[in-house]
Protein backbone atom coordinates (compact mmCIF):
# COMPACT_ATOMS: atom_id res chain seq x y z
CA UNK A 1 0.00 0.00 0.00
CA UNK A 2 1.08 3.29 -0.48
CA UNK A 3 2.65 5.65 2.60
CA UNK A 4 0.40 6.93 5.23
CA UNK A 5 1.49 9.70 7.65
CA UNK A 6 2.45 7.92 11.22
CA UNK A 7 2.47 4.24 9.35
CA UNK A 8 5.28 2.82 9.13
CA UNK A 9 3.87 -0.23 6.80
CA UNK A 10 0.78 -1.55 6.20
CA UNK A 11 -1.13 -4.89 4.01
CA UNK A 12 -4.22 -6.04 3.43
CA UNK A 13 -5.59 -8.69 1.97
CA UNK A 14 -8.46 -8.24 -0.84
CA UNK A 15 -9.53 -5.29 -2.64
CA UNK A 16 -13.16 -3.89 -1.64
CA UNK A 17 -14.87 -4.78 -4.28
CA UNK A 18 -16.97 -7.92 -5.53
CA UNK A 19 -17.74 -10.56 -3.03
CA UNK A 20 -15.36 -9.32 -0.63
CA UNK A 21 -17.20 -5.51 -0.47
CA UNK A 22 -21.06 -7.77 0.26
CA UNK A 23 -18.95 -10.32 2.41
CA UNK A 24 -17.29 -7.16 4.62
CA UNK A 25 -21.13 -5.30 4.25
CA UNK A 26 -23.15 -8.07 5.61
CA UNK A 27 -20.30 -8.41 8.33
CA UNK A 28 -20.11 -4.79 9.27
CA UNK A 29 -23.75 -4.14 8.96
CA UNK A 30 -26.04 -7.36 8.60
CA UNK A 31 -24.94 -9.11 11.84
CA UNK A 32 -22.55 -11.39 10.50
CA UNK A 33 -20.40 -11.05 13.75
CA UNK A 34 -19.12 -14.67 13.01
CA UNK A 35 -17.25 -13.55 9.46
CA UNK A 36 -15.12 -11.63 11.56
CA UNK A 37 -12.85 -14.99 12.77
CA UNK A 38 -12.46 -16.25 8.82
CA UNK A 39 -11.70 -12.56 7.95
CA UNK A 40 -8.98 -12.62 10.71
CA UNK A 41 -7.35 -15.20 10.20
CA UNK A 42 -6.91 -14.64 6.38
CA UNK A 43 -5.67 -11.47 7.66
CA UNK A 44 -3.15 -12.85 9.94
CA UNK A 45 -1.87 -15.32 6.83
CA UNK A 46 -1.26 -12.22 5.24
CA UNK A 47 0.76 -10.29 8.02
CA UNK A 48 2.78 -13.78 8.29
CA UNK A 49 3.43 -13.73 4.52
CA UNK A 50 4.91 -10.40 4.70
CA UNK A 51 6.89 -10.06 7.59
CA UNK A 52 5.20 -7.66 9.51
CA UNK A 53 4.24 -10.24 12.25
CA UNK A 54 8.60 -10.19 13.08
CA UNK A 55 8.25 -6.29 13.64
CA UNK A 56 5.26 -5.91 15.64
CA UNK A 57 5.19 -6.04 19.61
CA UNK A 58 1.10 -6.34 20.10
CA UNK A 59 -1.98 -5.70 18.36
CA UNK A 60 -4.74 -3.13 18.72
CA UNK A 61 -7.94 -2.21 16.53
CA UNK A 62 -9.76 1.13 15.21
CA UNK A 63 -12.70 1.31 17.74
CA UNK A 64 -16.51 2.09 16.73
CA UNK A 65 -18.44 4.73 18.59
CA UNK A 66 -20.12 3.26 21.59
CA UNK A 67 -23.37 4.16 20.00
CA UNK A 68 -22.32 2.49 17.23
CA UNK A 69 -20.92 -0.50 18.79
CA UNK A 70 -24.63 -0.57 21.06
CA UNK A 71 -26.76 -0.45 17.51
CA UNK A 72 -24.16 -2.75 15.86
CA UNK A 73 -23.73 -5.20 18.80
CA UNK A 74 -19.81 -5.98 18.23
CA UNK A 75 -17.08 -3.93 17.16
CA UNK A 76 -16.07 -5.34 13.62
CA UNK A 77 -12.63 -4.60 14.23
CA UNK A 78 -11.95 -6.00 17.16
CA UNK A 79 -13.66 -9.32 15.70
CA UNK A 80 -10.75 -9.03 13.33
CA UNK A 81 -8.19 -8.32 15.77
CA UNK A 82 -8.88 -10.99 17.97
CA UNK A 83 -7.91 -14.18 15.57
CA UNK A 84 -5.49 -12.17 13.73
CA UNK A 85 -3.67 -11.39 17.29
CA UNK A 86 -4.42 -15.63 18.55
CA UNK A 87 -2.77 -16.88 15.31
CA UNK A 88 0.01 -14.57 15.41
CA UNK A 89 0.88 -15.18 19.51
CA UNK A 90 0.45 -11.80 19.82
CA UNK A 91 -1.16 -10.10 22.83
CA UNK A 92 -4.23 -7.75 21.58
CA UNK A 93 -5.03 -4.86 23.67
CA UNK A 94 -7.67 -2.26 23.84
CA UNK A 95 -5.25 0.35 23.32
CA UNK A 96 -7.85 3.21 21.71
CA UNK A 97 -11.24 4.82 22.22
CA UNK A 98 -12.89 6.80 19.96
CA UNK A 99 -13.93 9.77 21.89
CA UNK A 100 -16.01 11.75 19.22
CA UNK A 101 -19.21 9.96 16.58
CA UNK A 102 -17.93 10.84 13.30
CA UNK A 103 -20.02 10.98 10.45
CA UNK A 104 -20.29 7.84 7.93
CA UNK A 105 -17.27 7.39 6.31
CA UNK A 106 -18.46 6.66 2.98
CA UNK A 107 -20.50 9.60 2.47
CA UNK A 108 -17.24 12.00 2.38
CA UNK A 109 -14.58 12.91 0.28
CA UNK A 110 -10.57 12.70 0.89
CA UNK A 111 -10.59 16.02 2.68
CA UNK A 112 -13.26 15.50 4.29
CA UNK A 113 -12.93 12.52 5.74
CA UNK A 114 -9.48 13.50 7.29
CA UNK A 115 -11.27 16.26 8.96
CA UNK A 116 -13.87 13.97 10.27
CA UNK A 117 -11.18 11.91 12.08
CA UNK A 118 -9.10 14.52 13.56
CA UNK A 119 -9.50 14.52 17.19
CA UNK A 120 -12.37 11.63 17.30
CA UNK A 121 -9.46 8.79 18.74
CA UNK A 122 -7.46 8.44 21.88
CA UNK A 123 -5.21 6.15 23.73
CA UNK A 124 -7.26 4.71 26.67
CA UNK A 125 -6.89 6.33 30.10
CA UNK A 126 -4.64 4.00 31.82
CA UNK A 127 -3.25 1.93 28.68
CA UNK A 128 -0.34 4.66 27.80
CA UNK A 129 2.68 2.58 29.41
CA UNK A 130 1.72 -0.22 26.92
CA UNK A 131 2.33 2.08 24.25
CA UNK A 132 5.33 3.67 25.26
CA UNK A 133 8.62 2.13 22.97
CA UNK A 134 6.42 -0.81 21.03
CA UNK A 135 5.35 -1.30 17.90
CA UNK A 136 1.68 -1.64 17.84
CA UNK A 137 -0.20 -3.08 14.96
CA UNK A 138 -3.43 -1.62 13.93
CA UNK A 139 -6.23 -3.62 12.62
CA UNK A 140 -9.57 -2.27 10.83
CA UNK A 141 -12.07 -3.82 8.43
CA UNK A 142 -11.67 -1.67 5.36
CA UNK A 143 -9.26 1.27 4.05
CA UNK A 144 -9.93 4.09 1.81
CA UNK A 145 -8.06 7.05 1.84
CA UNK A 146 -6.13 6.02 5.12
CA UNK A 147 -7.68 8.81 7.00
CA UNK A 148 -8.69 6.78 9.98
CA UNK A 149 -5.52 4.34 10.14
CA UNK A 150 -2.98 7.57 9.73
CA UNK A 151 -5.18 9.20 12.71
CA UNK A 152 -5.45 6.12 14.93
CA UNK A 153 -1.62 6.19 14.37
CA UNK A 154 -0.83 9.90 15.04
CA UNK A 155 -2.67 9.44 18.60
CA UNK A 156 0.07 6.05 19.12
CA UNK A 157 2.59 7.82 18.00
CA UNK A 158 2.29 10.70 20.12
CA UNK A 159 1.58 8.67 23.00
CA UNK A 160 4.93 6.98 22.57
CA UNK A 161 5.04 4.10 20.04
CA UNK A 162 7.80 3.66 18.64
CA UNK A 163 6.37 2.19 15.19
CA UNK A 164 2.77 1.81 14.36
CA UNK A 165 1.53 -0.57 11.58
CA UNK A 166 -1.71 -0.97 9.70
CA UNK A 167 -3.57 -4.32 8.91
CA UNK A 168 -6.67 -4.24 6.98
CA UNK A 169 -9.05 -7.17 5.23
CA UNK A 170 -9.85 -4.95 2.33
CA UNK A 171 -8.85 -2.03 1.10
CA UNK A 172 -10.42 0.61 -2.69
CA UNK A 173 -7.70 1.13 -4.91
CA UNK A 174 -7.95 4.64 -6.82
CA UNK A 175 -8.81 4.83 -10.91
CA UNK A 176 -6.07 5.17 -12.56
CA UNK A 177 -6.61 7.55 -16.12
CA UNK A 178 -8.24 5.54 -18.66
CA UNK A 179 -9.44 3.21 -15.65
CA UNK A 180 -13.37 2.77 -16.11
CA UNK A 181 -13.90 0.64 -13.27
CA UNK A 182 -11.47 1.21 -10.44
CA UNK A 183 -10.05 -2.45 -10.10
CA UNK A 184 -6.47 -3.28 -10.22
CA UNK A 185 -5.45 -6.21 -12.63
Amino acid sequence: MGKLPFVAGSVCVYPYEGEVRRGVHRFKFRGAAQNGEIFGVLLASRVRETGLSEQIDLVCYVPCHPKVKRKRGYEQAQKLAKPLARELGLPLEPLLEKRRNTRPMYQLKAAQRRANVLGAFGVVPGKEALVRSRRVLVVDDVLTTGSTLSECARVLREAGAREVYGAVFARTFAKRPGDKTGKRV
